[in-house]
Parts: C-alpha cells; sequence; structure tokens
C-alpha cells in the first residue's frame, strides 16, 4: 500500500498540471488513437532473455489545446493537455505479462506551421504490469519487483491537420517502466517506439487564443530549504526496507517566469548504506560515517504553483563510493501560499534508481 501511496502521489502532482487549481475548461475536446510499435531494450546483459521480438501497443487518450486561460499556458505556448490509456501484450512475454498505463500528459508545441507542426511530450503516471518477479514462479524477472509502477514516456511527434476537425499524427518516443527501488529487483523497462495515429475534434476549431500583459518576474535569488524522507529496498528481493533523511537547500536565480537555474545542496544519511557498510569490508565505527554531502547543478521549469525539477550533483565526500560520486534528482514541487513546498522526486546514479522521496519545506 506504501509503495501505490508514493506513486498516486506522484500521478497526482502532474495532474496539478493538467487541471491546475481552477480546473480550466476543455477547450474543443479531442478523441486520439495511436499505433506504436516498439521493443524492450535489454540495458542490462542479464536482461536479454525477457523479450526477443519487436511487438504492437496501443493508446486512447482524450485532450484539449489549452487557451491561456492559465498564465502559464500562454508563457508555454498554448500545450495541448490531455489523458492516456496505453497497452501491450510486450511481444507476448511469459516473464513480464502485459502493461497497462494510465496517465496525464502535456504536449508542447515546437513550431508555428498552419497545418504541420512538431510537438514534445512528456506524460507521468501509472502502469500495471501482470508480471513481476517472484523468486519460485517467476524468478527471471530481474526487471521488475512490483505490479504497480511508475510509467513515463517522452514522444517528438508530428501532427499534420488534414482538415479542421481531423489530424494524422506520428512520431518517436521512449516508454519507462519503474518503481524507484521501492520493490527490488528494479532494472526498469524502457521501450523505443514509433508510432502513427489520428486525431479528431468534437467541435469547431475554438475562438482565438486568449493573450494579456505578462507580468514583470521579481528575478532576486530565492532560497528554500527542505527535508526529505526516502524508502529503498537492497539486493536480494523481498528484504527489508531502509529510510534515509536528507536535508536540502534550493539557491535559486529565475530566469523568468517559467524556468529558474540554481545550486542545490544536500546532506545525505541513508540506512541502507549503512546496512552496505556494515556487510561489506569497510571499516565503520558508527552510522554517522555513512552521511554524505552533495552539491548539485538545479534546472526548474514553472506551471504556476506546480514545477518540475531536475538535478545532477556530486558527492563532496562518500566513505562508501559504491554508488559512485554523481548522483541525479527529478521532482514534481508544489507550491501553497507562495512561500510552503511539497515535493515528490526520485533520486538515481545516473541509470540506477537509489529511492523515491517525499519533502517539505519552505520558500523564502
Amino acid at each position: 500500500m506504501k509503495k501505490l501511496f508514493f506513486i498516486v502521489f506522484y500521478c497526482f502532482f502532474f495532474y496539478a498540471a493538467y487541471a491546475q487549481e481552477s480546473a480550466t475548461p476543455s477547450v474543443n475536446p479531442m478523441i486520439d488513437a495511436r499505433g506504436y510499435y516498439g521493443f524492450v531494450i535489454a540495458h542490462h546483459k542479464s536482461m536479454q532473455h525477457m523479450t526477443d521480438s519487436h511487438f504492437p501497443c496501443f493508446e486512447l487518450d482524450i485532450a484539449s489545446q489549452t487557451n491561456g486561460k492559465q498564465l502559464w499556458e500562454q508563457l508555454f505556448k498554448y500545450p495541448q493537455k490531455g489523458l492516456g490509456v496505453f497497452y501491450s501484450d510486450l511481444g507476448n512475454s511469459k516473464i513480464l505479462g502485459n502493461v497497462v498505463a494510465v496517465y496525464p500528459y502535456l504536449n508542447f508545441n515546437l513550431t508555428k506551421g498552419k497545418r504541420i507542426n512538431l510537438y514534445f511530450r512528456f506524460a507521468c503516471g501509472l502502469g500495471y504490469l501482470t508480471k513481476r518477479f517472484d523468486a519460485e514462479t517467476n524468478y527471471k524477472n530481474i526487471a521488475i519487483g512490483s505490479h504497480v509502477n511508475a510509467f513515463l514516456q517522452i514522444m517528438y511527434e508530428m501532427r499534420w491537420a488534414i482538415t479542421q476537425r481531423f489530424t494524422l499524427t506520428a512520431g518517436i518516443g521512449m516508454s519507462h517502466l519503474s518503481n524507484g527501488a521501492f520493490k527490488t529487483p528494479n532494472l526498469g523497462i524502457n521501450i523505443p517506439t514509433l508510432t502513427m495515429g489520428v486525431s479528431y475534434r468534437l467541435y469547431k476549431p475554438p475562438l482565438a487564443l486568449i493573450k494579456r500583459d505578462i507580468p514583470k518576474c521579481d528575478k532576486r535569488w530565492q532560497f528554500t530549504i527542505m527535508g526529505h524522507f526516502g524508502l529503498s529496498e537492497l539486493y536480494p528481493a523481498d528484504g527489508k526496507k531502509y529510510t534515509a533523511y536528507i536535508l536540502s537547500g534550493y539557491f535559486m536565480k529565475p530566469l523568468g517566469l517559467k524556468r529558474e537555474i540554481g545550486i542545490g545542496t544536500d546532506v545525505f544519511y541513508d540506512n541502507a548504506i549503512v546496512k552496505y557498510m556494515q556487510k561489506s569490508d569497510s571499516t565503520i565505527q558508527n552510522k554517522w560515517e555513512s552521511i554524505r554531502p552533495g552539491l548539485s547543478f538545479v534546472y526548474k521549469m514553472n506551471f504556476s504553483h506546480l514545477s518540475f525539477i531536475a538535478q545532477i550533483g556530486s558527492y563532496l565526500y562518500a566513505k562508501d563510493n559504491s554508488d559512485g560520486y554523481i548522483f541525479d534528482r527529478v521532482a514534481l514541487q508544489y507550491t501553497l501560499k507562495n512561500h510552503f513546498v511539497i515535493q515528490l522526486g526520485l533520486k538515481t546514479h545516473l541509470t540506477t534508481a537509489d529511492m523515491v522521496e517525499i519533502g517539505f519545506g519552505y520558500k523564502f
């Protein structure tokens, strides 16, 4: 249940970008149907036995064109927003089973053509795999240890408006399933795809988009302090879960209303590292020797009260460096009443998930 709570919470955060606080009404809703063709990447040699074929995937979603009622819609050039359902049998894999995913998404317009335009889509939701690792019945599935997982998708898409209502679509994308090391094994599933589809508007094209004067941005440096709590599981599978505690500070410089860059400072204390050091040959006098301070570069995109954060950084000191010195974090952050923030994120070491984090803080 805790795993489900974390993933549902993550989806709720992204859905806030889809709906915002005052739920913008749909403007000229569209029905999209897509067919995908892809395969599972064996990004570890030990995964090559899981699937040996290409396979189709299918998607059905409802979307709408934002009209600028919310300021962030105008700032990001009126993206499309939608809710999609994805299905695939993953090549009739006896190890991985089938996948069904449900997710909100934003589709950002990259060009200004009259009939043909390019878009970049980002989706985040829930994915359910019918088969997971089981020590007795499915021990070959070393990719996923849970039925319920986070589902992420990025896609570059071309949309060609044949008529005012009917549009052809084609694109290339990547879909990812993972539980953030909450349940091992968790190598994750990556599915590169080619896609083609159709889109149909239910009504005539909408009226002119809303355009307003852009308010002046306060470009003074901002500081946020946060405390995070994380959970992770060590190998072997079905083991104990370990808690982690992180104290973070963000020093951010707004580049405008949409974006900020800055420096992040973190102090990590992870009971999983303590346990690993105790089991290894490392000499550890007390558990506080596992503390790892870190420094990172931070990039932030703002969608009204909701923000997307990406970090890449390095540990300044680590007595145990089995994970390496480089760490990453992607997170969704929500600001309440301009000062209080809540954040849900995933910390990784390059391609290896480390933990799911939930954090609370205050923005000065």
